[in-house]
């Protein structure tokens, strides 16, 4: 008998901006966790990966922070890292093939496809609409 994963719980956000300020509030705990980049519809999906941690009835079940970027065409090897500063000039997001000192940093990781817990068609039908 096989139990039945439960399908991720997704959130779309406003801009990368916001995924990766989500992202570097985990960095300030010491938690490196990165962004996936995945093709979809001619641009590219960004999201990250979280979870219920105490709310009873969706403990474990993954919450996916997204955000569709149409226009992005960008190849793999130019997309690996997340940059992102905040100073007295404002809030800079980048992506770079490389990392760059004073800057938060935050691993851009290409997939193909989505992970199991996902389900593609609700991404697709979700993913990129305005």
């Amino acid at each position: 008998m096989s139990e039945e994963i439960p399908k991720a719980k997704l959130v779309r956000v406003s801009s990368l901006n916001d995924l990766v300020r989500l992202a570097g509030t985990l960095a300030s705990r010491m938690i490196v966790m990165p962004i996936y980049r995945l093709p979809m519809g001619g641009g590219h999906v960004y999201f990250l990966q979280m979870m219920y941690k105490d709310y009873y009835k969706y403990y474990g079940v993954p919450v996916i922070y997204y955000y569709c970027d149409p226009g992005d065409d960008r190849p793999p090897e130019k997309a690996r890292y997340v940059l992102a500063k905040t100073d007295e000039s404002g809030e800079r997001v980048e992506i770079s093939s490389r990392s760059r000192t004073g800057w938060l940093v935050v691993p851009l990781i290409n997939v193909e496809e989505p992970p199991p817990f996902i389900d593609p068609s609700e991404l697709e039908e979700n993913a990129c609409k305005g």
